[in-house]
């Protein structure tokens, strides 16, 4: 009987939990409503996808678990980087390397690709951690605009950028980032899924930003994207910040940073979490925002990034069940 009503009061106090958060969601929203009328941004000419004039230089890091089969998706994440600026700088954070593969991949391209080998590594988890001894060295080369810390099988293109360049100079004013979408392709209906959403978010109850008749920026409670890019502005901010650190979202590291979020998250995405739940705006769920295309109803492609594996939307899993079309209606 005794453990009976210890079981009952489990379930109990685990369904509290989950309308916690549901509570707390409604709550951030109501905040939101009341300050709604500060985040109209009226401009009929914005273009998400215009090209970038000036010049840019992106330093990307990318952890690389070392295993032949992945190389493939390796080298079209370093091809689609290298397609959007020739001046980009990319180090590979890998725990096993040799000379000859290294020469053989670098003879492929035409930017600057460094191989950075983590010897005797206490865990592989910890590999992902590694990148920010570098971003903290490639801060002081001003000539550097933009860092970017990416999964091997994550691709970005030189779209994703444009929207990511021009989305930040309406963005910045509110502390907000553009984010992206992680996508796939599902080979049993060829439908692009939302692989991170494990279900869909009502745009009614989602913060947004009203740019024209053709876009909204949308803050959706999904902002995991296996990656992260700044500007020199959010790379200072995260490397001085708490983010930085792996333990952030614990108590234990700073009663402040308290979150939920980020304490569920195992040490390797944590690594790229970075920002999103640091300094959010009042009424916002997180600092994520992505490009909503209003006559489509359906997120804006310019959001949206590959993960080159499509492991989850090709079997059974809990993520990649939710379509892209589906994932804010």
């Amino acid at each position: 009987m005794y453990i009976y009503l210890l079981e009952k009061l489990r379930k109990l106090f685990k369904s509290l939990g989950k309308k916690e958060d549901k509570i707390s969601e409604i709550i951030s929203y109501k905040k939101f409503k009341k300050v709604k009328k500060n985040y109209q941004h009226d401009n009929k000419k914005f273009n998400p996808n215009k090209n970038i004039s000036k010049s840019v230089k992106i330093f990307a890091s990318i952890a690389f678990f070392y295993k032949t089969s992945k190389i493939k998706n390796l080298i079209k994440v370093c091809k689609s980087l290298e397609k959007i600026s020739n001046n980009n700088e990319i180090y590979i954070i890998t725990n096993k390397s040799n000379k000859n593969f290294e020469k053989k991949f670098k003879n492929k391209f035409n930017i600057s690709i460094h191989f950075e080998v983590i010897e005797n590594l206490l865990n592989d988890r910890l590999l992902p951690w590694y990148h920010l001894n570098l971003m903290k060295i490639k801060l002081k080369k001003k000539s550097i605009t933009h860092f970017a810390y990416l999964e091997d099988d994550i691709l970005i293109n030189q779209n994703n950028f444009n929207y990511w360049i021009n989305s930040r100079k309406i963005l910045k004013k509110y502390n907000l980032i553009p984010g992206f979408i992680r996508t796939e392709t599902s080979s049993k209906n060829s439908e692009t899924y939302a692989i991170d959403f494990l279900k869909t978010d009502k745009i009614k109850s989602l913060p947004t930003i009203y740019i024209n008749n053709d876009f909204d920026f949308v803050n959706h409670k999904h902002p995991y994207q296996g990656m992260y890019l700044y500007d020199r502005d959010l790379m200072i901010e995260h490397l001085n910040g708490p983010s930085s650190n792996p333990d952030c979202g614990h108590g234990a590291y700073d009663q402040r940073y308290i979150s939920k979020r980020m304490i569920n998250f195992d040490l390797l995405a944590k690594a790229n979490i970075g920002l999103t739940y640091i300094n959010v705006p009042e009424g916002f769920y997180n600092r994520m925002v992505v490009l909503y295309n209003k006559r489509k109803k359906v997120v804006d492609q310019l959001s949206c990034i590959k993960h080159l594996t499509e492991k989850y939307s090709n079997k059974k899993s809990p993520f990649g069940n939710i379509k892209l079309k589906d994932a804010i209606k």
